[in-house]
């Protein structure tokens, strides 16, 4: 447990680290660009007091949305990149800024809400220190707001065809209306060039990062979740010589985490894994987070499998995440069917009743009260359990 501190110790001091990096980054490098370009005093105190409370904003953002899942050092440096695309494209014509690959950059590497803040305030730097019309900042903050929508649930997907080709698609049609529509010359092709030259650019930016993203994120963890997601590996093994019935448990309980996670857009890998490892500290005498801890370490589990993990058997069940209360929910019901089962086996259960109890109670209990599921997520995970009617047989 000393260490399990002394890393989240660590950690808050690389946080606050990145945090100062990136405002001292933003305000000194708004400055010097001003300084650099010959700025009026006026303009320089302007820019400078701007992007200082625009990047206040993106921490507060950063903070708020966090939630243990973005990697400070990462984000900071991919930052202080776009913020020097952002101080080179204020020297470039601004039909040709790629601001939408930014704007889906910093998404990816943070989440939705830090990347249309993030993505916004280099934008607003960049046209402050060109002198655009606030038609450019409306231009390319609708675009990098869209892109961001479309490329949100990549990490679940994995389909990223149609997010490229829509966002670039708007790109086009928005540069129409600001270069070509304005031209104050007859409507000829050429007229076209230029956001043709700059969706191509977005478009060929776009597979790149997503092959960044793909290898650093996406598939990074893959062969590790088939490994431990295996009803083979040996922690199971281990479990199922040590109790055949929570062995079964888990495996139950990691079929419905998986299924459910999947329809819900969760990250079904890592609920998976919660699934079959929630039990495990029963090797250790007790379940607990300690036991399960050393148990995992070795295995080097996937972060987001071991976030999963604390969180369910810490918290007390007062949870927060999604994927926990797939786990909460699986793991109840499948634990209340078989121990129903163990007690009458011949006895018929009313399946859509037991459910539906077992639904009411947590959502009476105060499991889910800092949890931010929908109850239209919560109905259809009850509707999926009680669509499951013939998998329970598998349970006797």
């Amino acid at each position: 447990m000393a260490d399990d501190k002394t890393i989240r110790e660590n950690s808050h001091k690389s946080e606050k680290f990145c945090a100062l990096l990136l405002f001292l980054a933003t305000t000194a490098g708004t400055f010097l660009l001003c300084l650099f370009r010959g700025c009026q005093a006026v303009d320089i105190l302007r820019d400078v007091i701007l992007s200082g409370i625009g990047c206040f904003g993106v921490l507060f953002v950063m903070v708020q949305t966090d939630g243990g899942q973005l990697y400070w050092p990462r984000f900071t440096a991919l930052y202080a990149l776009c913020l020097l695309l952002a101080a080179a494209c204020s020297y470039l014509p601004f039909a040709g800024w790629p601001f939408l690959t930014v704007f889906v950059l910093l998404s990816l590497f943070s989440n939705v809400l830090t990347g249309i803040c993030a993505g916004g305030l280099l934008l607003s730097i960049s046209t402050l220190l060109a002198g655009c019309g606030i038609e450019v900042f409306v231009l390319y903050f609708t675009c990098g707001l869209i892109g961001c929508g479309l490329f949100s649930r990549l990490r679940d997907k994995e389909r990223f065809i149609a997010p490229v080709l829509l966002s670039v698609l708007f790109l086009f049609v928005g540069e129409t209306a600001c270069v070509v529509l304005y031209a104050n010359e007859t409507l000829k092709w050429e007229l076209f060039l230029v956001p043709f030259v700059n969706a191509v650019l977005n478009i060929v930016l776009l597979l790149l990062l997503l092959k960044l993203f793909s290898n650093l994120i996406i598939y990074r963890y893959r062969n590790k979740y088939m490994e431990i997601n295996d009803q083979e590996c040996s922690l199971l093994v281990e479990l199922k010589a040590c109790s055949r019935e929570e062995y079964y448990r888990a495996v139950h309980t990691a079929y419905f985490c998986g299924r459910i996670a999947g329809k819900l857009n969760l990250d079904a890998d890592a609920a998976k894994a919660g699934g079959y490892y929630h039990r495990i500290g029963l090797l250790r005498g007790e379940i607990n987070w300690q036991n399960t801890q050393e148990l995992l370490e070795p295995y080097e589990f996937p972060p987001a499998a071991v976030r999963l993990l604390e969180e369910y058997l810490e918290s007390g069940h007062s949870l927060k995440s999604k994927e926990a209360a797939v786990l909460l929910f699986s793991d109840t019901v499948i634990a209340s069917i078989m121990g129903l089962l163990k007690q009458e086996p011949e006895k018929k259960i009313d399946y859509d009743r037991l459910i539906e109890e077992i639904f009411q109670k947590e959502l009476r209990s105060s499991a889910l009260a800092r949890c931010d599921i929908t109850m239209e997520e919560l109905t259809g995970m009850r509707n999926t359990f009680q669509e499951e009617k013939l998998y329970y047989d598998f349970l006797h």
